[in-house]
């Protein structure tokens, strides 16, 4: 089981979910980060990843920053 949590602007969630679970949950929040183990990974290398090692997922919303 990995642990996911989906961050976002009131706080956030934490489940226990299977690898394709949590894979599924990437794709549902396309405008979220993913960090896996604590390392940021760009979503084209998602199905690169060996599942069989992660222990963990955040889905953090992307931080947009510069002046106006």
């Amino acid at each position: 089981m990995i642990t996911l949590r989906i961050l976002n602007e009131t706080g956030h969630t934490t489940l226990s979910l299977e690898a394709s679970e949590v894979i599924e949950n990437i794709h549902t929040h396309p405008t979220h980060w993913v960090f896996v183990d604590g390392e940021m990974v760009a979503r084209e290398g998602i199905n690169e990843i060996n599942w069989d090692t992660v222990q963990s997922v955040d889905l953090t919303p992307a931080i947009v920053g510069g002046s106006y």
